[in-house]
């Protein structure tokens, strides 16, 4: 996957959809991750950049276009996007405090207003992963 340092060609949708997202979100369309704020993704997050790539396919537009208007599909995608990122943090550390951190910090994210507040902190945080 190529990674731009700009926001995405959806940015602007996305603000309307949802709102202002925080400083440092990051975004995927199509084969390319966004990462407006410069900061570089660290491999985690980029496993969960990739599954939006997968899930969008060959129609990154027609995803995007169900994501900004559909509330369930975007949580749907978004827990699937956060359980491999999780699968990858487990992968890359053996630290149960770092681990149970980056599960919090998943289900604070899942379930705050980036994503349109679509779930709750206890339900994002068990389907994400609990325990991690």
């Amino acid at each position: 996957m190529k990674i731009l340092y700009e926001k995405p060609p959806v940015y602007d949708r996305i603000v309307k959809a949802i709102g202002t997202p925080p400083e440092g979100a990051i975004y995927t369309y199509g084969d390319t991750i966004y990462v407006p704020s410069g900061r570089t993704p660290d491999k985690a997050l980029i496993t969960h950049e990739e599954t939006h790539s997968l899930q969008q396919g060959n129609y990154p537009e027609v995803w995007w276009n169900r994501y900004l208007k559909d509330v369930e599909f975007r949580a749907e995608q978004e827990l699937a996007a956060y359980r491999m990122q999780i699968e990858a943090v487990k992968r890359t550390t053996r630290d149960k405090h770092k681990r149970g951190a980056a599960l919090e910090h998943m289900a604070r994210a899942m379930s705050g207003p980036m994503y349109g507040n679509v779930i709750s902190y206890l339900d994002a945080w068990k389907a994400i992963g609990g325990y991690a």
